[in-house]
């Protein structure tokens, strides 16, 4: 995968791999995302009046990417992790969060 960095949104992005085989199934992937109204990338305001802090579009997003085929991207301003979902930018998560909230709970 490329590492060159593209700004999309007023933030920085990595290309970070694409999914593997074995999490490349639908169920699998949206057990590890989540929404980050602080990074606040929603297509149309999706979450409400003031949730969106940036005007979020699929297409837009990898129009700006420097790599087409990669599913998940890091943001150089915080570190996390995301892929780009229809409606939002989706924060992924590298442990399931069924599986972290076990982790907190032992």
């Amino acid at each position: 995968m490329q590492e060159m960095s593209f700004e999309y949104g007023g933030h920085h992005f990595i290309p970070e791999r694409q999914f593997t085989k074995r999490e490349d199934d639908f169920f699998k992937i949206t057990r590890r995302l989540k929404t980050d109204r602080e990074l606040g990338f929603f297509a149309a305001d999706y979450y409400g009046r003031g949730s969106q802090k940036f005007p979020y579009s699929y297409d837009d997003f990898y129009a700006a990417s420097t790599d087409k085929k990669c599913d998940i991207f890091r943001c150089v301003e915080n570190g996390r992790l995301y892929v780009p979902c229809q409606y939002e930018l989706q924060q992924y998560m590298d442990v399931p969060q069924k599986e972290r909230r076990n982790a907190y709970e032992r």
